[in-house]
């Protein structure tokens, strides 16, 4: 059984990989014919091609669902279009049980992707995207992250803030304050801001502030203020909630909702980078039932074809119901659960027809 085992396992392993493998490529072309209209004297072509190359892991993340999808068609299909799973259930081995050995690839590949979901793919678009930039301008990058036109709220009081870096430095800051009945109380606004030791100070600030038939003004060379803004998650701000890694997500997802502004994106993505297992593991486990299903005969192009209707059916329905969760206020979870939970469904009824 454990021979069986690593010769299913093996057979799906390479499949995928092989697969993986084409569409990486493809992408890598087509991305670097569309590179060469940027081409300059400075960014050569073996600069696109380096760009490529830092962009890699990214490109592979974002194709391991459709490769493992199809990986694991043809390794079947090529087992059943030769008789082989025909003997393997002859001898007593049941679908269920090939199904968890063709799936062990499959884990052994998502685990690897959550990781380098979690402490990779970041820095290494950021490496890629920052590599490009200075090799096309000739100017050395900034060495922080900053988000740019940033407003905030927090109980009766509005933040804006022109740049914001994660190096603990705010440009442009203008503060509104609003009394309980919602009437405007003061106005302070600052070039710049620094954070020291916890606590955000203001520079050169100047405080307008109203009163009963009157308007005071007052100015200060350093002010601390208390901004709802830590310099840890400013840089998080930068980038769109798909590039984040699932922790900063949750950690950011829980400070906008102490903050009291909207986080349903970021909790969608969150749920979406999770449950990327789930997801995956229910679309093969559909892919897998059709192989000794409807599928188990037919040519390796249909096959595949098939594979690809079945992930993009699963991602359409995903990113359909993801704004309906925001919209409609039921957990973002339940987005990415629902498409799954019918795949399974779906699959199993497939199984127990085939058995």
């Amino acid at each position: 059984m454990k021979l069986l085992g690593r010769y299913l396992s093996r057979a799906v392993l390479n499949a995928s990989l092989a697969v993986l493998l084409v569409i990486v490529g493809l992408d890598f072309v087509f991305t670097l014919l569309e590179e060469l209209k940027d081409l300059t004297d400075d960014y050569t072509l073996l600069n696109a091609v380096v760009y490529l190359l830092i962009r890699l892991p990214e490109r592979l993340y974002l194709f391991l669902p459709v490769g493992i999808l199809v990986g694991v068609l043809i390794g079947l299909g090529s087992l059943a279009s030769t008789s082989e799973l025909t003997v393997m259930r002859a001898a007593g081995v049941s679908i269920p049980r090939l199904i968890l050995h063709a799936s062990r690839p499959v884990i052994a590949l998502l685990v690897m992707a959550m990781l380098a979901s979690e402490y990779l793919l970041l820095d290494w678009t950021q490496a890629a995207e920052t590599y490009r930039w200075e090799t096309r301008t000739g100017r050395q990058a900034a060495t922080v992250s900053s988000a740019r036109d940033l407003w905030l709220k927090e109980d009766t009081a509005f933040y804006r803030i022109n740049v914001a870096r994660d190096d603990g430095r705010l440009l442009g800051i203008s503060i509104y304050q609003l009394d309980e009945d919602w009437q405007f109380e003061r106005r302070i606004t600052a070039p710049q801001a620094e954070y020291r030791e916890g606590q955000w100070y203001l520079q050169e600030a100047r405080e307008i502030q109203m009163h009963p038939g009157s308007v005071s003004e007052k100015r200060y060379p350093e002010m601390a203020f208390p901004l709802p803004l830590q310099p840890e998650l400013v840089a998080l701000q930068a980038f769109e909630p798909a590039d984040l890694p699932p922790s900063d997500l949750w950690r950011f997802g829980h400070y906008l909702e102490d903050k009291g502004q909207s986080s349903g994106f970021y909790w969608l993505s969150f749920w979406q980078k999770v449950l990327l297992p789930v997801t995956v593991l229910a679309v093969v486990l559909l892919g897998a039932s059709f192989t000794f299903g409807p599928l188990r005969s037919v040519p390796a192009g249909t096959r595949v074809f098939h594979g690809i209707i079945i992930g993009l059916s699963v991602k359409f329905a995903q990113d359909l119901l993801g704004p309906s969760a925001l919209l409609w206020g039921f957990t973002p979870a339940l987005a990415v659960l629902i498409p799954a939970a019918f795949c399974t469904l779906w699959a199993i009824w497939l199984i127990r027809k085939a058995g």
